[in-house]
This record gives C-alpha cells, sequence and structure tokens, in this order.
C-alpha cells in the first residue's frame, strides 16, 4: 500500500498546525466511513516521529532515544486500518514499533478494553497515561456519522443497537478526549449537510477542532481532465491534440502526484 509520505507538503502544513496549539493528542475523525481518515492519521504520526527524532538527535551531546516517541492509536474497531498500513499484524493491547521509524503503533483492542474506553472518562485517563511515555499520541477514530445516516435513512432504536458502529469507541468520544482533532472529508462522496453535522456534533461535544482536511483522492487530475478536452478537438485537429497529450505527459508540472 503506498502511504502519504510525512513530508509530502499538506501534511507538514498540518502537522504544524497541531504543534502550534501544544497538543500532545490528536484525534483525527472522519465524518463518514472511507474518506482518509486512517492514511491521515498514519502520515501525521510518522510525521511527528521524525520530528521527535530530529529533535532528539539535534541536542547536543545525546543520543537519540532509543524507544519511539509517537504513539499511533487505531480506535475503529469495525475497520482498523492503520497497523495494516505500516505492515503489522499486532494482538489486542499488543503495542508494536515501526521498523526504521520513530514510532510504535497499537493496533488491536479487545473488547473488554473497548467497553472501558467508551466512557470519555476513561479514555481521558488512558490519554493522560499514554502522555506520560510518549511525546505525541494520534488517534484514528471511528466514523462520526453512521452508515445509514449517510444513505439518509431514519433509523429504529433496534436498528441502531444492530449498526455495525454501533459497539465502537465512538470518533466523538475520542475527539473530545483529545487535546485538538482534525476532520476529514472526502471531496465529491460528503455533502456539505453532512460536513456541517458532524462539524456541530464535535462542537456540541466540546472537541477542539484545529482544522478541516478536503481529501481530493476520487477526484480527476488536472492531467486526466486537460487530457479528457484534447479529445473535444481531435477531429478537426488530430495531429496537433496527439502532440499536445504527449507534451502534456512528459510535463513535471501536470505528473506531480499530490
Amino acid at each position: 500500500m503506498n502511504l502519504i509520505s510525512p513530508y509530502h507538503p499538506e501534511i507538514d502544513s498540518i502537522w504544524q498546525a497541531v504543534s502550534a496549539t501544544g497538543a500532545r493528542s490528536v484525534a483525527v475523525v472522519s465524518a463518514l466511513p472511507r474518506e482518509g481518515a486512517s492514511e491521515i492519521a498514519v502520515a501525521l504520526a510518522r510525521r511527528a516521529g521524525q520530528c521527535a527524532a530530529a529533535e532528539s538527535l539535534a541536542r547536543p551531546g545525546r543520543p537519540a532515544a532509543a524507544s519511539p516517541k509517537t504513539l499511533l492509536v487505531d480506535l475503529d474497531l469495525q475497520q482498523p486500518a492503520a497497523g495494516r498500513m505500516l505492515g503489522l499484524a499486532s494482538q489486542p493491547e499488543e503495542i508494536l514499533r515501526v521498523e526504521g521509524m520513530n514510532l510504535a503503533v497499537l493496533g488491536a483492542i479487545s473488547p473488554e478494553t473497548a467497553n472501558a474506553w467508551r466512557e470519555r472518562a476513561r479514555l481521558t485517563e488512558q490519554l493522560a497515561a499514554w502522555r506520560s511515555d510518549w511525546g505525541i499520541v494520534v488517534l484514528d477514530t471511528a466514523p462520526l456519522l453512521n452508515a445509514e445516516r449517510r444513505r439518509g435513512r431514519r433509523t429504529s432504536a433496534a436498528d441502531r443497537r444492530s449498526s455495525p458502529y454501533s459497539g465502537e469507541i465512538a470518533g466523538i468520544t475520542a475527539a473530545a478526549a483529545a487535546d485538538v482533532c482534525i476532520l476529514v472529508t472526502l471531496a465529491g462522496g460528503t455533502s456539505g449537510t453532512r460536513v456541517r453535522e458532524a462539524r456541530e456534533k464535535l462542537a456540541a461535544a466540546g472537541a477542539n477542532l484545529v482544522g478541516t482536511i478536503l481529501n481530493d483522492r476520487d477526484n480527476p487530475t488536472l492531467l486526466a481532465e486537460l487530457d479528457r478536452e484534447t479529445y473535444r478537438f481531435a477531429k478537426y485537429f488530430p495531429g496537433w491534440m496527439a502532440s499536445l497529450r504527449a507534451r502534456m505527459r512528459r510535463s513535471p508540472i501536470l505528473t506531480v502526484r499530490v
């Protein structure tokens, strides 16, 4: 799986915004499933780990710490992805170090632990314990809104109890327990109504929302759009359009991955 680079300009901007707050725990949340929150959480944790390693090396006469300073916790019980993205297969409550990175991951949580952490007070206590051992804690959370709401259906109490998200540690709980949170939304996939609903839930819970990320993962690239437009004129200028497409595909600007 291709990971977002921790040195990507956008990831650096997010990290700088988080660092400016002085926060030591950050929750990455999304309004709906599969919006890219896990990808952002992993990239942000790797960026934090790189910064911690650099700071340690910069101290005169003091070697880099032997243990990681950043902890990534996957609180999405139904669709855990953080550990898998980093090539880890952890057992419940097992914290694994990522080779070659100043990062450790708690990628699996037992049902008993999940039951305890569904209470905001208990999760807040656990975050405080983690912060005593780790410089930065990044939480990859469950979606704020469930799948039924995404389809626009009203649900009964029985439906909510049987929902695959009913046994989750609620994303809103994690967002409120963390020092700051970041909301990830999928461009072209999440309506403005759902984004507003997610932001209202965060505000009502007292979560400290420091920014919203618009993920354009599924949108066509500028190169793809320009390439498509050339075919509109291909029947009039076939040679010119073919030449233009070839030149665009060699362009270092149009072919850059963002």
